[in-house]
């Protein structure tokens, strides 16, 4: 396996445990009924990337594509598209769509972390076995 691969699936699970903390940070502020700056900047933080990173950091297909952009485009097709299902059905409550979202969006990145974490290992053990190789060529 390559440094440079290594760093970068080091780097998109670096970007979805800072997703999952700002998912966290949203899910505290609405439980504990924050009324301040901070409350209104990690909803705006989540809104606009960390649905749409666990998204990409699921697709593994779209590990060449642009992240950032990519996740922001999920996020608010995904919000719209949920915001609207719950008016459509009378079912409107921002602060618990809020909060539901966000458990769902942590599961989701825990799951695309396990499963990087996976496809590393078996990328190293598939290196270690190739004759001539050491494991760092793969």
């Amino acid at each position: 396996m390559t440094t440079r691969w290594r760093s970068t699936v080091a780097g998109y699970d670096v970007i979805d445990i800072a997703c999952v903390a700002v998912s966290v940070a949203v899910a505290v502020a609405i439980a504990t009924n924050e009324r301040s700056a901070f409350r209104a900047v990690v909803a705006v933080a989540f809104s606009l990337f960390v649905p749409g990173r666990a998204i990409v950091s699921n697709w593994p297909s779209l590990a060449v594509r642009p992240h950032v952009a990519l996740s922001v485009l999920f996020s608010l097709s995904t919000l719209t598209f949920v915001a609207t299902a719950t008016l459509w059905l009378n079912f409107w409550h921002p602060l618990g769509l809020l909060e539901v979202e966000s458990g769902v969006v942590m599961a989701a990145l825990f799951v695309g972390l396990v499963r990087r974490r996976r496809d590393d290992e078996r990328k190293a053990r598939t290196a270690a076995e190739l004759p001539g190789t050491t494991g760092a060529e793969a």
